[in-house]
């Protein structure tokens, strides 16, 4: 019969072995413990400790109110408020994880800034101009219009409520596999984000060439753009966090996720439909808002083709293991 992962932490001392095999008696018990607590929250564990680790040995210090927290933890309450208590403990256990790993990773992009001893930037404008001719941002100043101007300003700030929107329509369907394999890809993403910022730190086009821009040296709006770029600023405590472009890399995984999923219901292909032309546009605007050169665009696509890959191998094989011990699925 095969015994539950329970019962295996659960070992009588007179059955724990010894010497080599009591390695392998320990090997076995951590990944019971893996299995248990699951992958999103070993994670959690994961950048946690990377956290504490750059404070104690760096400085700086943990920022507790997180603005980018704000909508998850909205949606969250609102989805055990719209289901009446039903489903509350899988809505809970699949949304405090994310919800810790965004604030977590939040912290790690403030502090990356303390491992900062050079700056790549210069080396990336040249890359611009080998591989097109001309430095896009400079480029894009053809476009310019106060009015379009505006638009790629919301375009550019919607770039984390894309993912959110499909997991929260996940979370109301109770597709718990399907929640945790996008928060998973989402978590994988913030970590090579942040080790980009450390090992590859970038400043963005308008600190390294606004010399350079003619047309308008300075991007206005009509409405809107004003106050966010002044919002962006204030918030902008990383001078050199470019590369790659995590604006680029969420929204590529919530665009992935969006044609993975567009055959569950129609409202999952009608966001896979209504994500083409409004992703690409927030990848537009990276560069129209001059805020990326492009080759963090390339680098964006590849920690979210990463992350993409990497979460649906680990759940299923997490999922395997689960069966196995005898353990029920997600």
């Amino acid at each position: 019969m095969k015994e539950s992962l329970e019962q295996l932490l659960e070992l009588p001392a007179e059955r724990k072995p010894i010497g080599i095999a009591q390695l392998k008696w320990f090997a076995t018990r951590a990944i019971v413990f893996i299995t248990l607590i699951g992958p999103d929250l070993l994670l959690a564990i994961v950048m946690t400790a990377i956290l504490v680790s750059t404070v104690a040995f760096k400085g700086g210090q943990i920022r507790f109110f997180q603005a980018s927290l704000g909508l998850p933890v909205g949606i969250m309450l609102f989805l055990l408020i719209y289901n009446r208590g039903q489903k509350a403990a899988h809505i809970v256990r699949d949304w405090l994880p994310f919800l810790f790993v965004t604030f977590i990773y939040e912290n790690l992009h403030d502090l990356s800034k303390l491992f900062y001893n050079h700056d790549i930037a210069e080396i990336l404008h040249r890359w611009d101009i080998v591989i097109f001719g001309i430095e896009p941002t400079i480029w894009a100043q053809k476009f310019y219009t106060p009015l379009l101007t505006d638009v790629m300003a919301v375009s550019y700030a919607m770039y984390f409520i894309f993912p959110l929107v499909i997991m929260f329509f996940l979370s109301n369907d109770d597709r718990r596999f399907e929640f945790r394999e996008m928060a998973l890809a989402l978590t994988f993403t913030f970590i090579m984000g942040f080790i980009g910022y450390v090992l590859w730190p970038t400043s963005p086009p308008r600190y390294l060439i606004p010399h350079l821009y003619t047309n308008p040296q300075v991007l206005h709006g009509i409405f809107i753009f004003d106050r966010l770029q002044g919002a962006w600023d204030n918030l902008s405590v990383v001078p050199c966090g470019a590369f790659p472009s995590l604006h680029v890399g969420v929204s590529a995984v919530a665009l992935f996720y969006a044609w993975k999923f567009r055959n569950i219901g129609r409202i999952y292909k009608w966001i896979w439909y209504l994500y083409i032309p409004l992703v690409t546009s927030l990848w537009f605007s990276t560069v129209y808002l001059r805020h990326h050169w492009v080759i963090d665009i390339f680098a964006g696509w590849i920690v979210a083709l990463i992350g993409f890959g990497m979460s649906e191998y680990i759940l299923k094989a997490w999922q395997k293991i689960r069966s196995i011990a005898g353990s029920p699925r997600i």
